[in-house]
């Protein structure tokens, strides 16, 4: 086939200058309809992710936060807030100076708040103003602030109780006494200080983000709380007050305290600009318990049986009572202080005295340390004396240091308490009276006391021998002389326990075992017709302790006769 060339390129010419701007529409709203899509799909995502994702170019403390979730977003936070919280604040004073962290100093960080602000960022307003937020994101940055809240009363609390803020403690002036024992002042000191109050105001102003901080501390003096006139005013008071002293009754037991003795133990103590005066009670009462160191009321026995040879306790004894009641010796002391004068009246108290306890619970009373038997016939006279004295001294009970008198315990051997009339030795003549015999219980308890370690303050032997009774070693008793006195003087409780039968006496010592005792021998001499023997007993004590006592008896060479062998007068 054949074609025109010109002709064609003609065609060629027409078709392709009609059809170019075709071609440019085309491409063109093409184009304009992927931006379209591109946008929508681009703010679809922004309305569909608002509630979980960060917007797009949201910053915060220099990072980007667009398109992070509510967690990324919150650990981002809590790392900045951990940063600003920790930022070291140096206090410069003329002492030592403080460092604190700014969390300490009342500082803290509002995360909730930030990650609310991150998260709402182009997400609030109309419909209209959050399409324009969202269309500003792809041109500008939005930039999230710290909120940082400063609380000064956690600052204060926290400087208050630094002792850096104190550079030298203001000294209250003081309460002494003097030579005379007359109370006086010295003086109080200012002292210095941080101001607190600037400080708080200053450390308020500072701003975290910056880094690091450092402040100057301003310093002020400060005063005592108490003036010395006010310190003078009270010495005055307090000396006329206490210039009596102190006249104390407790029980049947009277002391005064001197003034001085008062005055020691008045403390005062700066409070509110003035002095809070008040007795040390508890020095008070030691004062008064080293005036009345003794007790001032009985030591009460307890109430013992044997039973089969077992001691049994019936009821517990009390201690003494001693000085002194504390809550008695804190009310004198606060009338003292009211302008009382006394005199006052101090309760006794129950001696806490291990010592005591014990002696009075009757928990000593332990082992049988002492016990002797004499022998007698039945039936007699004398018997009912014998028994009726056992009956009497039964359930003695002797506390350490303490004597009985036999007489003074028993009393005068009478019909009306049931004594009959006995044979006796009067004058060194054999006879009989009322209570005649008890002189064998005398010697029987003598010696139960002898071998138990105990001492006789009195005692004197039969100026006639019986051969019941142990030669040389034995005690005899009338009214109102001689008398028996036994004495307890070791460290324990004795309790003296008596049981007869028809034939025999028996008395028996029960303590806790702490002495041996030992008879080394005797001595028998003349002192003229008359004999004398004397016996040395041994006492080995717990601590090695080693103690000989010698006992003396003097019989004469006959009834009636004197040392001269002459019979003695009736009625001597």
């Amino acid at each position: 086939m054949i074609i025109e060339t010109g002709r064609l390129n003609y065609h060629l010419r027409y078709v392709a200058r009609h059809k170019a701007p075709h071609h440019l529409w085309l491409w063109g709203a093409s184009a304009a309809a992927l931006i379209f899509i591109t946008a929508f799909l681009a703010w679809a995502n922004h309305l569909s992710t608002e509630d979980s994702t960060v917007a797009g170019n949201v910053h915060f403390a220099g990072v980007d936060l667009s398109g992070a979730s509510i967690d990324e977003a919150a650990e981002v936070v809590e790392s900045r807030a951990e940063e600003l919280l920790g930022t070291p604040i140096s206090l410069v004073t003329s002492g030592e100076d403080v460092v604190a962290t700014a969390e300490e100093l009342g500082f803290s960080y509002d995360g909730s708040s930030v990650l609310n602000k991150a998260t709402a960022a182009r997400h609030v307003g109309s419909p209209l103003d959050v399409f324009l937020d969202w269309t500003a994101s792809f041109f500008t940055t939005t930039e999230v602030a710290d909120v940082i809240v400063f609380d000064p009363g956690v600052a204060r609390e926290h400087l208050a109780a630094a002792p850096e803020m104190v550079l030298t403690a203001p000294v209250e002036p003081v309460l002494t006494m003097d030579g005379t024992n007359h109370l006086y002042v010295i003086s109080g000191v200012t002292g210095l200080s941080v101001d607190i109050d600037d400080l708080v105001a200053r450390i308020g102003a500072i701003d975290l983000t910056s880094g690091p901080q450092t402040i100057e501390a301003r310093e002020m003096e400060v005063p005592p709380a108490v003036a010395d006139s006010e310190a003078e005013a009270t010495s005055e008071w307090l000396n006329g007050l206490t210039k009596r002293g102190m006249e104390v009754l407790v029980g049947s037991a009277h002391k005064t305290l001197t003034a001085a003795a008062l005055r020691r133990h008045i403390r005062v103590q700066a409070n509110g600009g003035q002095y809070r005066v008040e007795f040390d009670v508890a020095g008070l009462e030691t004062e008064l318990e080293a005036a009345f160191d003794e007790p001032v009321g009985p030591l009460v026995a307890p109430t013992m049986d044997i039973v089969d040879g077992d001691v049994v306790i019936v009821d517990a004894g009390d201690p003494p009572l001693v000085c002194c009641d504390p809550s008695s010796v804190r009310r004198a002391a606060e009338e003292i202080l009211a302008g009382g004068i006394g005199p006052w009246r101090i309760e006794p108290r129950p001696s806490d005295d291990p010592k005591f306890m014990a002696w009075s619970d009757g928990s000593l009373i332990v082992n049988k340390v002492g016990e002797f038997t004499t022998p007698h016939s039945c039936c007699q006279a004398r018997v009912t004396n014998i028994q009726l004295m056992a009956d009497i001294v039964r359930g003695i009970y002797l506390f350490p240091g303490q004597s009985v008198s036999l007489n003074e315990y028993v009393g005068q051997r009478t019909r009306a308490k049931g004594f009959v009339a006995g044979g006796a030795i009067r004058n060194g003549k054999l006879g009989n009276e009322v209570g005649g015999g008890v002189s064998q219980f005398a010697t029987t308890i003598f010696n139960a006391a002898y071998f138990a370690g105990l001492d006789f303050d009195t005692y004197r032997s039969h100026s006639i021998y019986f051969s019941r009774y142990p030669y040389g070693r034995e005690a005899t008793i009338s009214n109102p002389t001689p008398d028996l006195i036994l004495n307890n003087t070791t460290e324990y409780p004795v309790l003296i326990w008596t049981s007869y039968t028809d034939r025999s006496i028996t008395v028996t010592m029960y303590s806790t075992q702490n002495i041996e005792v030992v008879e080394l021998g005797q001595r028998v001499s003349r002192r003229n017709r008359c004999t004398h023997v004397e016996t040395d007993r041994q006492r080995t004590y717990l601590d090695g302790t080693v103690v000989i006592d010698t006992f003396e008896a003097n019989y004469r060479p006959g009834e009636g006769l004197d040392c001269g062998g002459n019979l003695i007068p009736t009625g001597t």
